[in-house]
C-alpha cells in the first residue's frame, strides 16, 4: 500500500488529536487518554478505507495472437460478388496470380488485384475471341447487359448528357429563303498555277508511260549459259534498282494526283447561310482543307496528329516487314534455283566421268585381247589363222 493512499486518515487522527489538547483539562493524564483513544478510532487493521485498492502493475498489450504453426491470413479472393454494384476504385478480386483477368471497365494492380475502372455492376465471363481459356472480371453500367459485348458494338460510356433530338434544317443547295437570300454560295477560285498543274499533270502522264519502256529495255537478258555467282549477284542488284525506280516513280505520280485533287479541292469552296446571316463553310470542309483525316498534309511532311503518325509509322513497319519477308522467300527460290542447277551439273559431269570410265576400261580391254592374240600367234605358228582367230574373238 502506497504511503499517499495514507495520509487522510492520518491527518484526521492528528486533527482530532490536536483539537482534544486545545481543550482545557486538567493533567497530563487525560491528554494521553485522548491520543489513544483517537488512535483507536482509526482501525488501522482490517480497515478497507487505510488499505486502498490495487491495480495492474503491467499493462495488458492487446496484439494479435498468432495461432502456433500459422500466419498472418492474406485474406485472398473474391471481395464482390456478380451484379453487385461498386464504385470507381472498389476491390473486386484479390489474388496471387491471374487466376482472373481484367476485362471491361476494370484494372489489375502491381499485386494482381482487380479494381473497378468505373462506378457499375460486375460482371464475371469468358470471352472466346480475346483468349479460349482465360476467365475475365468487368463491370457495365447497366445490370441487365452481357458481357463480352459483340464485336463491332459501340463502346458504351456514361458523360453524364441526356439524348435530347436534334433540330436539322435541310436545305437545298442553290435554294433561296423566304427572304429572297440564297442558302448556298459556290465560288470557284482561278489560280494562275493552272496551266502549270495540268503542265505538270501531262509530263506526269508522259513519265508513267515512258518508265514502263525504259524498265522494259533496262531488264536483264536471262543468261542462257551456266549461272556462276558474280551473274547472280549482277542480277539482284539489277532488280533491286528497277524495284526502287518503279516506286519512287509511283510515289511521285501518287504525290502529283494528290496535289491535283486538293488544288481542285481549294478551288471549289461552298459557303452556307449561317443564324446570323453570314456565309462561311463547314467545319469538317475546313479541316478537308488542311488534309484528309488521319494522312499527312500535302506539301509537309508532317501528319494530322500523333494517332496518324503512329498509324502511318506502324503501317510503314508492317510494309517492311512483309518487304523483307517476300525478299527472303525470293531469296530461298532463288537458292534452290541455284542449288538444282549444281545437282543437275554434278549429276552430270558424274555421268561424264561415268562414260570416260567405261571408255578408258573398254579401250583397255581390247589392248589387251589384242596383245593376248599376237602372242597366241607367235606360238602357234600360224599367224594368219590365229590372227583370223583373234579378230573373230574382239
Amino acid at each position: 500500500m502506497h504511503i499517499v493512499q495514507l495520509q487522510r486518515p492520518l491527518q484526521r487522527a492528528a486533527t482530532s488529536s490536536c483539537l482534544q489538547l486545545l481543550r482545557p483539562t486538567t493533567t497530563r493524564t487525560a491528554t494521553a487518554a485522548g491520543l489513544c483513544d483517537g488512535f483507536a478510532r482509526l482501525q488501522i487493521d482490517g480497515s478497507t478505507a487505510v488499505q486502498g485498492r490495487r491495480y495492474a502493475s503491467v499493462k495488458a498489450q492487446g496484439a494479435y495472437k498468432i495461432p502456433n504453426k500459422k500466419t498472418l491470413p492474406k485474406k485472398m479472393g473474391a471481395k464482390r460478388t456478380g451484379d453487385q454494384y461498386v464504385i470507381t476504385g472498389n476491390i473486386i478480386y484479390k489474388q496471387r496470380g491471374t487466376i482472373w483477368h481484367p476485362g471491361e471497365n476494370t484494372i489489375m494492380g502491381r499485386d494482381h488485384t482487380i479494381h473497378s475502372a468505373i462506378a457499375g455492376y460486375v460482371k464475371y465471363y469468358r470471352d472466346p475471341q480475346r483468349h479460349p481459356k482465360r476467365q475475365y472480371i468487368g463491370v457495365v453500367y447497366d445490370r441487365n447487359d452481357k458481357l463480352p459485348y459483340p464485336v463491332g458494338a459501340p463502346r458504351k460510356r456514361k458523360l453524364g448528357f441526356v439524348a435530347v433530338p436534334r433540330k436539322i434544317i435541310e436545305h437545298t443547295e442553290g435554294g433561296i429563303g423566304p427572304s429572297g437570300i440564297p442558302y448556298t454560295v459556290t465560288r470557284h477560285e482561278v489560280t494562275e498555277d493552272t496551266p502549270a498543274t495540268e503542265t505538270v499533270t501531262v509530263s506526269a502522264t508522259t513519265t508513267e508511260t515512258a518508265e514502263p519502256a525504259a524498265a522494259e529495255a533496262e531488264q536483264p537478258a536471262e543468261p542462257s549459259g551456266p549461272l556462276d555467282g558474280n551473274a547472280i549477284l549482277s542480277a539482284l542488284i539489277k532488280e533491286k534498282l528497277q524495284r526502287r525506280a518503279e516506286y519512287k516513280a509511283k510515289t511521285k505520280l501518287a504525290q502529283e494526283v494528290l496535289e491535283k485533287e486538293m488544288a481542285a479541292r481549294r478551288g471549289t469552296r461552298i459557303f452556307r447561310l449561317q443564324d446570323d446571316y453570314s456565309y462561311r463553310e463547314s467545319n469538317w470542309e475546313i479541316g478537308r482543307l488542311v488534309g484528309d483525316t488521319g494522312g499527312s498534309i500535302p506539301g509537309t511532311e508532317k501528319t494530322a496528329s500523333r494517332k496518324a503518325l503512329l498509324r502511318s509509322k506502324r503501317v510503314a513497319r508492317t510494309v517492311h516487314k512483309m518487304a523483307i519477308k517476300q525478299r527472303m522467300l525470293e531469296k530461298a527460290g532463288r537458292r534452290e534455283v541455284y542449288r538444282g542447277f549444281v545437282r543437275a551439273k554434278r549429276a552430270r559431269m558424274a555421268e561424264e566421268n561415268k562414260a570416260n570410265r567405261a571408255a578408258v576400261k573398254a579401250a583397255a580391254a581390247a589392248e589387251k585381247l589384242a596383245q593376248q592374240a599376237k602372242k597366241a600367234a607367235k606360238k602357234g605358228g600360224k599367224g594368219g589363222e590365229g590372227g583370223s582367230e583373234g579378230e573373230v574373238k574382239v
